[in-house]
């Protein structure tokens, strides 16, 4: 972010009262918003309010924080722990501008937070008597997607962007849905009929290959430069600089994961915008770094570009004619969301409604079993935690999580005959993680096969000389 921008953002947020006007909301009406206790018009006439509104965002995002850390305070083991990590509402704001946003990931206030950075940077630039400038697209690279019928006609079309020099090109999964045929057109007219995709039903994700050469593709962009900063939905390729929606890269969603290709990331993006937010997102420099793939007004999730060549080098391409279902739910994702939001401030009542929520709206959504089995396990409900992970696993028998979490559960219980081939298929799946073999080596002890256990102690003293040595001693 330019240094005087920042300086003068800084500087309108220190002065925040003086936002305040005679059409600010009443303090009881903001309490009531929060704690979702307003009807329908009341709750709309407030976010109409609060969109422009820099003042009552501030009391909003003060009065979450408080009604979030009194929750916390109410459970003791966490008390001392939460007393440490409640800085005031500018603490936020300095830690945001000094870039170390991990406090920030899955906070209860960070959605209010992150209206209340992008409507200050408007503020300022505003004063300061000029626009943001518009980064310039390379638009040769978009294209249009269509999907037919059966019969021949269209379905639905979108928008479509050339990734690389290979004729790749990444749209969104959920709208091709249905599809007996694809259909591309490029910029100079010509058409591509496309046979085979790739699709991931939980990132909303398509990638399409051509056989077309020397295609026009975007420059790609890293996600690890743009938290903070602005970014553009480029909801209309054709329109100029009027077909672009400028946002606010608020925060990078990550959901760990001992898949050996990491675990997922979403890139949080706040607008203003008063109509559903889609398309690609580009930095200011016009390059590549997502695609939206939830349409809400103001705050959506975006998958980084990074899992296009990810879904090409893991995935498998599929017939166009076995895209006639495809699970994908934004309502869904944002549930899970929730849900993850609540189990890291160990709400676990509500983490464990977000997530059954998911499931309803998702039963496909394998990452949502695994989140709703460890919160299972924290409320000690052991047979619903195991048919959690089962759950995950009817729909993807290689998910290493669920594999350990599951052989985990059954070892705690003593089933040590159930949990050992769990476990040892989890670290086939994950052969580098330390976790999985030390549990896997105390599961053999527990069987009376040291030989086995020894083996792991071995393995594990490359990765984890302390474990290592601790398993030598419990064979011993």
């Amino acid at each position: 972010m330019n240094m005087e921008l920042e300086n003068s953002i800084k500087a309108a947020l220190a002065d925040i009262d003086s936002f305040q006007t005679t059409d600010c909301l009443d303090a009881d009406i903001i309490g009531r918003y929060a704690e979702n206790k307003l009807d329908n018009p009341e709750r709309e006439s407030v976010e109409k309010h609060l969109h422009t509104c820099l003042y009552c965002l501030k009391q909003l995002n003060d009065m979450t924080a408080l009604q979030h850390f009194q929750k916390q305070a109410a459970l003791k083991q966490q008390a001392r722990q939460h007393q440490s990590i409640a800085p005031n509402f500018l603490g936020k704001l300095r830690e945001f501008f000094d870039f170390s946003f991990n406090p920030w990931r899955f906070s209860a206030v960070g959605l209010a937070t992150a209206w209340v950075i992008f409507i200050a940077s408007s503020f300022v630039l505003k004063q300061a008597g000029h626009q943001a400038g518009f980064p310039q697209l390379n638009r040769d690279a978009f294209v249009k997607v269509q999907a037919f019928n059966e019969a021949g006609s269209i379905l639905r079309e979108q928008q479509g962007v050339v990734v690389g020099s290979e004729g790749l090109i990444a749209s969104n999964l959920s709208h091709l849905a249905g599809a007996s045929k694809l259909r591309v057109t490029f910029k100079d007219g010509s058409t591509r009929d496309i046979s085979q995709i790739w699709k991931d039903d939980d990132k909303n994700l398509a990638v399409l290959k051509t056989d077309a050469r020397a295609l026009t593709s975007m420059p790609i962009g890293d996600i690890k430069e743009i938290v903070g900063k602005r970014i553009y939905a480029v909801a209309d390729p054709s329109s100029s600089n009027k077909g672009l929606q400028e946002a606010l890269a608020s925060d990078i969603k990550e959901i760990p994961s001992r898949k050996k290709d990491g675990g997922a990331k979403y890139i949080q993006v706040a607008t203003q915008s008063v109509t559903a937010t889609k398309g690609a997102i580009v930095d200011d420099k016009g390059r590549l770094i997502g695609f939206i793939i939830t349409e809400e007004k103001h705050i959506n999730l975006a998958t980084p570009v990074d899992d296009v060549a990810r879904l090409v080098k893991l995935g498998k391409a599929i017939p166009v004619s076995q895209l006639k279902q495809v699970s994908f739910s934004g309502d869904a994702l944002n549930a899970y969301m929730k849900g993850i939001m609540a189990r890291d401030s160990q709400r676990w009542d509500e983490a464990i409604s977000n997530l059954q929520t998911a499931i309803r709206l998702n039963p496909r959504l394998e990452g949502a079993y695994v989140e709703l089995g460890y919160a299972c396990y924290r409320k000690q409900n052991f047979a619903k935690e195991a048919e959690a992970y089962e759950a995950a696993l009817k729909i993807n028998p290689d998910n290493p999580d669920a594999l350990y979490s599951l052989a985990w559960n059954m070892e705690s219980r003593g089933k040590y005959q159930q949990a050992v081939p769990l476990y040892e298929r989890a670290l086939s799946l994950a052969p580098e993680d330390a976790e999985i073999i030390y549990q896997l080596g105390l599961s053999y002890l527990a069987q009376g096969r040291k030989d086995k256990a020894s083996e792991m102690s071995v393995r594990l003293k490359r990765l984890d000389p302390g474990q290592a040595e601790l398993l030598r001693r419990l064979i011993r």
